[in-house]
């Protein structure tokens, strides 16, 4: 809550002056541009090894603090506070025009927000059971480690920035000595760092140096050696670390080289719009899978797999058949898109994923209730109408791509036909079963299979919609609230097949809108 409300205070300043600011307005810009990164982090790994450490005096102070009542007097007394920061936030740079004005600001800033903080805490639970949890945590075993890698987290970001220029030239270095003998007119600017052809031209930006993959690796593999502490053998265990950053970044070496080359055979619109874009993220799920997969099945690695090999059987997953068919879409989709130049000519590949995995796991899936009255359609009808009503202002009318109408007949006839199944049958079916069939019962508990959706509150229903919504980029909004609509009425009916008629309903009102009425925008 309180990030949210930093990002929210943050849209009041005036970042071009703060850049420009001199003397105490510059030592202002940087004690917040750190200090805010120092505390995200020490906050970040107090809950980490909170999480890790766990304790029966962690647990009783959780009970305790799930038992206080919730005032929302404070609660609204924290708001009313974060108000009075927004002009405060305004002014900051904005008519600041003395050191001294600034500090008053500044003081005045800092005693508001910390009087917020405050408020917030009493909202929650007692401020003398805050006290009892600090001190519960240890202030030998939990304080001064998060201290030291807060610190230590915080000097690498700055550390980073000094590593993207000298990265990039060792990955244009290496993307030229990969390309020479395939290419033989390659011309390379170790300057402007620019690989370039008699067709095509690359130039390796810092953002391309690998950097950022590297990045996403470290996090996953790290969260996922937590999270499976357990399972691991350490220190073995930490091996994948070193050898998933080589990965990620010798692929980006590759997609770089696939880029040069793809644009160089003639298809720069392919290069350019779908591999550059889409090839990054296929090398990353490739990589994190790929260590998942080969360190859950090695011995050395593993000690679930050393069982497994000691005639200890394989337990059942049940969140399978729920995600699995949403992880192939969406994993057809990121290939498709890569060989697309424009225009997503294999979308059937969507539609044949989904349905290989719906027919894989049928016989898990018959066990679910797939029955729907006509409130599922009638939900579906309102979530229709709110979505045409919110693309008038998201989405630009448009006509049909000009790729789709040069296409033969049978050609556009059979994208079309795969377009309406996907967005009937395959979409509406996989993304229930990971949303609302998955997700807001797996919030509410780890067996999730055992929850009734009857018995969904509200933090889970909310949580799953939000996420639903952001699934849908520009039209979050809208689609947070189709998943409140497509979650209330599986809760009312406990029926997942209401959510999915409600999903494939709204879906076949938009096709025949785009259809019959030229508004290609909604797809």
């Amino acid at each position: 809550m309180l990030l949210a409300e930093k990002i929210f205070l943050n849209g009041f300043v005036d970042f071009d002056r703060a850049q420009a600011a001199q003397g105490l307005g510059a030592a202002v810009r940087v004690a917040q541009h750190w200090g805010f990164r120092l505390v995200v982090a020490f906050a970040a790994a107090v809950a980490l090894f909170v999480y890790v450490r766990g304790g029966q005096s962690i647990r009783t102070i959780d009970a305790l603090g799930r038992a206080a009542p919730f005032r929302v007097s404070l609660m609204l007394g924290h708001l009313l506070l974060i108000a009075a920061l927004a002009p405060l936030s305004y002014v900051l740079y904005r008519h600041t025009t003395s050191d001294l004005s600034l500090a008053a600001v500044v003081l005045l800033w800092s005693l508001v927000g910390f009087a917020a903080v405050v408020a917030a805490l009493r909202a929650m639970a007692p401020l003398a059971l805050w006290v009892e949890a600090v001190r519960g945590l240890g202030l030998r075993a939990i304080w001064p480690y998060a201290a030291l890698a807060a610190a230590a987290g915080t000097g690498a970001m700055q550390l980073t920035q000094m590593l993207w220029e000298p990265t990039a030239a060792l990955t244009f270095y290496l993307v030229q000595h990969l390309l020479a003998p395939l290419v033989p007119e390659l011309r390379a600017d170790s300057v402007s760092l620019i690989l370039s052809t008699n067709r095509f031209a690359v130039q390796v930006a810092e953002v391309c140096s690998g950097l950022e993959g590297v990045g996403l690796i470290l996090a996953f593999s790290g969260a996922w050696l937590i999270y499976f502490r357990r399972e691991y053998v350490f220190p073995r265990a930490l091996l994948l670390i070193p050898v998933g950053v080589a990965a990620i970044f010798a692929l980006n070496v590759v997609r770089i080289a696939a880029l040069v080359l793809i644009g160089n055979a003639g298809f720069p619109d392919v290069a350019i719009y779908g591999f550059h874009s889409q090839a990054g993220w296929i090398a990353f799920i490739a990589v994190a899978c790929g260590l998942v997969l080969l360190s859950r099945r090695s011995v050395w690695l593993n000690r679930s797999a050393a069982a497994e090999n000691a005639g200890v059987a394989e337990t059942r997953n049940p969140t399978a058949p729920y995600l699995m068919p949403l992880l192939a879409i969406l994993a057809a989709g990121a290939v498709s898109r890569a060989m697309s130049g424009g225009f997503e000519y294999s979308y059937p590949l969507r539609v044949i994923a989904g349905l290989a995995l719906l027919t894989y796991y049928r016989r898990e899936l018959a066990a679910i209730d797939w029955r729907f009255s006509w409130r599922g359609v009638a939900v579906g009808a309102a979530v229709f109408v709110m979505w045409i009503l919110a693309a008038r202002y998201l989405a630009s009318p448009s006509a049909m791509p000009d790729q789709l109408a040069l296409l033969s007949p049978p050609a556009r006839a059979l994208w079309v036909a795969s377009r309406i199944a996907g967005a009937v049958l395959t979409v509406p079916i996989a993304e229930e079963l990971a949303y609302r069939g998955y997700l807001m019962r797996r919030l509410m508990n780890s067996d999730f299979e055992s929850v009734s959706y009857r018995a969904i509150r509200w933090p889970a229903w909310l949580a799953a919609s939000v996420l639903f919504g952001c699934a849908h980029g520009d039209f979050w909004l809208p689609g947070t609230l189709a998943g409140l609509g497509f979650g209330l009425v599986v809760i009312r009916r406990s029926s997942l097949g209401e959510a999915v008629a409600a999903h494939a309903t709204c879906n076949a009102l938009i096709a025949v809108c785009v259809l019959a009425g030229g508004q290609w925008q909604l797809w």
